[in-house]
């Protein structure tokens, strides 16, 4: 299940807002902090919307890109549109399914293009005894000074801040088609408990990439159905850990979009009123 924000405001007053933030964040061995700074990730949204430019200049064909921009350009003159949602993605490592749960906020121009950014996190399955449950979960024997040896189960985690742009190609009443393109910053590491104690080893930095293209049907104005599909590429990958991180991406998804929702059974309301 998604649930998709449709016609809550930015105002252009945000841009003004923006300052240079001095902390700085650090990867520094297993005591690394990943904290997110909303002056970084809104300077990041504003100059994002020129490399997504570059990106459809070198991607799409001489004679169409240039409109593209320009219809870009227009967009990005009218008043944005806090948008958001949260759901599940299916990918893969080392073959096996692991689903990544995601949750994101941006904004919306036009109806046209979209920058935001989020955060993800990977859904670990239970851990089944007397089975091979690597890569999600290793055997780690513990010896103590008295002798007695803990046997161990770490589990992996993956984590990671991912900033977006999405360009919608392709809409009509029902239907809507869009490429998003992310990129990811985090970290992944194995972690467990031992006697109270948390820690963490083979911890390291990772950076990806991952394309996609997207579309939905509105069944209802409230509800639809969709699917999206891409790949994600490990641009840095975590060495420490053997695993194959570079995976197809893919979401068959229930949409519910909550602002239409609360039109249709609360018209009379201020909000239920036309623009």
């Amino acid at each position: 299940m998604c649930f998709c924000g449709e016609s809550f405001y930015a105002t252009k007053a945000l841009k003004h807002q923006i300052s240079q933030n001095n902390n700085k964040r650090h990867v520094n061995g297993y005591k690394s902090k990943y904290k997110f700074s909303f002056n970084r990730f809104f300077l990041f949204l504003f100059h994002l919307r020129f490399v997504f430019s570059l990106l459809l200049a070198a991607l799409c064909p001489l004679p169409s890109h240039a409109q593209i921009i320009d219809s870009i350009k227009l967009s990005l003159h009218k008043k944005p549109k806090l948008v958001g949602g949260f759901g599940t993605k299916n990918t893969f490592i080392d073959g096996f399914n692991a689903p990544v749960f995601s949750a994101r906020i941006g904004a919306e121009f036009n109806h046209h293009i979209r920058f935001g950014g989020g955060i993800n996190w990977l859904k670990l399955p239970d851990y089944e005894a007397g089975r091979d449950n690597t890569p999600f979960y290793l055997q780690k024997i513990i010896i103590d000074s008295t002798g007695k040896a803990d046997t161990l189960h770490p589990a992996l985690k993956l984590s990671y801040f991912n900033y977006y742009v999405e360009y919608i190609f392709y809409r009509t009443r029902h239907w809507q088609f869009s490429i998003p393109i992310q990129f990811g910053m985090g970290g992944s590491s194995y972690e467990y408990n031992y006697r109270g104690e948390r820690s963490e080893e083979n911890k390291h930095f990772i950076f990806l990439y991952e394309p996609a293209v997207s579309g939905h049907y509105k069944v209802l104005k409230w509800f639809g159905l969709g699917v999206d599909v891409g790949y994600r590429f490990l641009l840095i990958n975590n060495k420490k850990i053997g695993s194959r991180f570079n995976s197809p991406v893919y979401d068959l998804k229930a949409m519910i979009f909550p602002v239409p929702l609360y039109k249709a059974i609360f018209p009379k309301t201020k909000l239920a009123r036309p623009d």
